[in-house]
């Protein structure tokens, strides 16, 4: 190995922070700094470059355009194609579409390995440029089979791999308790809350647990909404108000709390007896992995990767996406059984200790580097 470490470039198209982005964090962050040097190139403004200055980590501002902008990505190449042969660096590792592509094609310009992170689920009428273009990486890391599901029936199959998502423990305290927030926003102690952290979207599903909600209400009187976080891009800037509305329509307003964005979410998820995600084809949910680190029972779609996190009847219940009427059964028969509660949410801390540690996760991302740059036979990192 190099006396050095290698130096890992990333690229991400936007400033913003989402579920995409917290990953990233969490993996330039605990990269083994003996090996790695993780560099980003990305906006310069918004509070994924700051949480990554906040880290000491090394922030290259740029813009990346569509790849139908032409111009931009040429702009793109050529900025990219100067950053490699001045930072010295290693790997490419690309995070979506609009940086795929750039980084494929100056990789294989500069014979630079590339790594390719796939992170969604295609929903209807939606074009696979990852697939269509997949000649150009070494390796495409994907974070549930679900993702994977796109590229196993042809010949990029052998260069996937699917790594799901993580967590470091050491984030996430079971004693931490939840009465201040219950206390903040003004509902009860003793009463039962279901709740949703996360950003707000249209495929989100908010609808549909505000419907079931309105289901549930008669028959548990003592039951509250929780509803956490705001939109993030600008596609959804009119969710906010959309599901207040909703909510004031369908009688529920004193029984449902929007907090907006919050910038520190654990004492919310210990204020919830039941945490729920709604979200059709969601690939790789950080917050299941948050909910269940901090002992709670969760809900989620039957589709997408979430199957793959939430153990059905083990450590929460699946519903199918949109069904408001099947979602407010699973709240109601978690209500009724308090024990199951309390046994599932115990099954989802340990699922994550044994399975989705920030440890293993590291362990499988470095090796996939570790191969590329020094070949199959490459010591465990």
């Amino acid at each position: 190995m190099d006396t050095h470490p290698y130096r890992i470039l990333y690229l991400h198209h936007t400033g913003r922070f989402a579920g995409a982005e917290n990953s990233l964090l969490h993996l330039a962050a605990h990269l083994d700094k003996s090996l790695f040097t993780p560099l980003f190139i990305c906006p310069g403004d918004g509070e994924f470059p700051r949480r990554l200055r906040e880290r000491g980590i090394t922030v290259i501002q740029h813009e990346f355009g569509a790849n139908r902008q032409l111009l931009r990505l040429v702009k793109s190449l050529f900025f990219l194609h100067s950053v490699l042969r001045r930072e010295d660096i290693s790997l490419l590792h690309a995070n979506g579409p609009q940086t795929n592509i750039p980084a494929g094609i100056v990789g294989r310009m500069r014979g630079v390995p590339v790594v390719w992170h796939a992170r969604n689920c295609l929903r209807e009428g939606m074009i696979d440029i990852d697939r269509l273009t997949g000649f150009l990486p070494q390796r495409m890391i994907c974070n549930s089979e679900a993702v994977r599901s796109r590229f196993i029936d042809s010949s990029l199959k052998e260069k996937s791999v699917t790594i799901l998502n993580s967590i470091s423990l050491s984030d996430y305290d079971l004693g931490l308790s939840g009465e201040n927030v219950r206390e903040a926003w003004e509902i009860p102690i003793k009463a039962k809350v279901v709740g949703m952290i996360g950003r707000l979207g249209y495929e989100k599903g908010h609808q549909t647990l505000l419907e079931a909600m309105k289901i549930l209400i008669n028959r548990f009187p003592d039951l509250w909404l929780l509803i956490v976080g705001g939109h993030v891009f600008d596609d959804d800037k009119r969710i906010p108000e959309y599901l207040r509305e909703a909510t004031a329509n369908l009688g529920l307003s004193d029984r449902v709390v929007f907090t907006g964005h919050q910038d520190n979410v654990l004492p919310f998820y210990a204020a919830l007896d039941i945490f729920v995600l709604a979200t059709d084809r969601e690939a790789c949910g950080r917050v299941l992995f948050e909910a269940m680190a901090m002992g709670k029972p969760v809900i989620g779609t039957d589709n997408g990767g979430t199957p793959e996190i939430v153990v059905a009847g083990e450590t929460g219940l699946l519903f199918p996406y949109g069904d408001a009427r099947a979602l407010a059964g699973r709240i109601s028969w978690l209500l009724e059984r308090p024990e199951e509660m309390i046994k599932m949410g115990r099954a989802g801390r340990r699922r994550i200790e044994e399975n989705f540690t920030i440890e293993q996760y590291m362990e499988k991302t470095q090796r996939v580097y570790l191969e590329l740059l020094e070949g199959k036979n490459a010591p465990r990192s």
